[in-house]
């Protein structure tokens, strides 16, 4: 932000403090208070591994802490979603600038413990997207109760990000020639394919695609037509070999005369790497789902798969072990956990979480970012927003509609990015904005948002909240109303911002679980070959 734009704000937020309701902030009403805590008692002495609800593990080497007793008591605490971030008023801000998170995870004594940090910690916090260009900012409470995110560090290198690299190498020295991550080249776009393909598929392919086309498509017309004898059998290979068929007779039409070179020396270790970097670069785009989400030959895929349900209908030999869940590529790492340490969550009043108070050793599976840390406290892993792909400079203002004529609380919710920002009004002192006090703010284009404003008028709240997808200039109005707090939550939960809602495309037929009349299996035939993929030769007809 300009110097001319920083004094102009501190002379701003100065008159709009006065202005306002006395302790009308946004953590009077959301605050980290709503977070449940999760209490661990640890042995100093020896080293420990601790597993938590929402699936973190935390790493503690013997002798890391310091106490007057061996045996004490930590309070760890999480915001791993949208809606705990929300709720919990932990906004994704440093300073003023925007902040994108992968994750909050708060660490500290107990109540009635001293506890000194002699050695360093070890935190793995899981995610379902994995960004490499992620920092861990350290929590620094405000004197109004906001936690801002300062001192950012670069994620330490572990085997994750090893991975990523070499995957990053790997493609640049083999595959950009042809391939390109968000567009069509010489081979198509390779966005989002570790979703798409299985693992095993993705692996042989890239080895030996010549090989494996030339193979797929010596399976005959008329297998592609009605070969379920072996399928309904229970025979998953022919299954496989039928489906596959499908999709190479597309792949090789769609891009001859080109075929792909093979890479028949290159070993797991090197195809993890190079699927990690396209995992991982394909997260950052999620504004590129709808686009990549089916290619042509995809569809003929989902197609085929569709043929082959409706006759195994038809023949009522549907049997559930036919279709089994292919494997697909992940990021994700065993963890051991040996959780001999006693967990404790009566001092909160909840029951004793069954994956937490395990015994035995054992496992824990999922993709994580691994963070150090030497202090106790709050710790996010975050990227600013100005540097997060499909962010770019655009420019949001708020009005708020109605008769109170009072300061609001405004907040930017972005689903996609995990991001939480508080705002405030702009120079014009009639508009809200974030980030800058012209208006001015880095959004993932398309995305969807949220904005709501808040604030306690008279023993009352006053709320509203209003939907839109980002764009590069656009101004959202937003109704005000009286409710209660409680009122308000369920407004916030029913948003469903951690969960997904899938689409049912065009070529989509709903599949009753039981097995219906032939003439209603023929009917949902005739309606499938009417939503079949168009301008996709899929080596198949009627």
């Amino acid at each position: 932000m300009k110097l001319s734009h920083c004094c102009y704000l501190s002379f701003t937020i100065l008159l709009i403090a006065c202005n306002r309701n006395t302790g009308n902030t946004i953590h009077n009403i959301l605050n980290e208070s709503t977070i449940p805590s999760e209490f661990f008692s640890v042995n100093t002495r020896q080293d420990t591994s601790l597993l938590t609800r929402n699936g973190s593990v935390i790493n503690i080497p013997k002798g890391a802490l310091e106490s007057d007793s061996s045996i004490i008591q930590l309070e760890i605490k999480e915001a791993l979603s949208n809606t705990d971030m929300l709720l919990s008023g932990l906004t994704t801000m440093s300073g003023n600038q925007a902040l994108s998170s992968g994750g909050m995870i708060y660490i500290n004594a107990a109540s009635g413990y001293k506890i000194s940090v002699k050695k360093q910690l070890q935190i793995l916090v899981p995610t379902k997207i994995y960004n490499p260009g992620m920092q861990v900012f350290k929590g620094e409470k405000q004197d109004n109760g906001k936690i801002d995110w300062q001192d950012p560090q670069p994620l330490p290198e572990d085997e994750t990000l090893k991975k990523i690299a070499a995957g990053e190498r790997l493609f640049k020295a083999n595959c950009s020639n042809c391939h390109k991550l968000y567009d069509d080249f010489t081979g198509p776009a390779l966005y989002g394919i570790t979703e798409r393909k299985p693992k095993k598929w993705l692996y042989d392919f890239t080895r030996n695609p010549g090989g494996w086309m030339l193979q797929q498509n010596t399976v005959p017309a008329d297998t592609i037509q009605s070969g379920f004898e072996e399928v309904l059998a229970g025979d998953s290979t022919s299954e496989a070999n039928m489906m596959l068929a499908y999709y190479s007779h597309c792949l090789m039409n769609k891009w001859a005369p080109v075929l792909m070179t093979g890479f028949p020396l290159l070993t797991n270790q090197g195809l993890d790497g190079l699927y990690a970097y396209i995992k991982t670069e394909s997260d950052k785009r999620p504004d590129l789902k709808s686009k990549f989400g089916r290619s042509c030959c995809d569809s003929c895929l989902a197609f085929g798969k569709e043929i082959r349900d409706l006759e195994m209908k038809r023949t009522k030999l549907l049997q559930n072990n036919i279709n089994k869940e292919a494997v697909f590529f992940s990021l994700d790492r065993e963890i051991p956990v040996p959780t001999s340490n006693v967990i404790s969550l009566t001092a909160i009043g909840l029951p004793p979480d069954p994956v937490s108070t395990k015994v035995s050793p054992g496992y824990v599976k999922a993709t994580y970012y691994t963070i150090n840390i030497q202090a106790m406290g709050w710790y996010n892993i975050d990227i600013l927003m100005k540097e997060y792909s499909n962010c770019v400079p655009s420019k949001l203002f708020v009005r708020m509609q109605g008769s109170y004529k009072i300061d609001m609380n405004v907040v930017l919710i972005i689903p996609s990015v995990k991001a939480f920002i508080e705002g405030g009004k702009l120079r014009d002192g009639k508009q809200y904005g974030f980030d800058e006090t012209d208006g001015n703010i880095n959004l993932p284009q398309h995305a969807q948002c949220y904005v709501m404003a808040f604030a306690e008028y008279n023993d009352k709240l006053i709320f509203g909240k209003t939907a839109f997808n980002a764009q590069q200039k656009q101004t959202i109005d937003i109704t005000l109303s009286e409710t209660t707090k409680q009122s308000m939550e369920t407004q916030i939960k029913a948003l469903n911002l951690d969960g997904v809602t899938v689409a049912i495309t065009a070529d989509k037929i709903k599949k009753d679980s039981t097995t219906g009349s032939i003439n209603n299996i023929d009917k949902e035939m005739n309606n499938l070959f009417k939503s079949a993929p168009k301008n996709c030769d899929c080596g198949f007809n009627k």
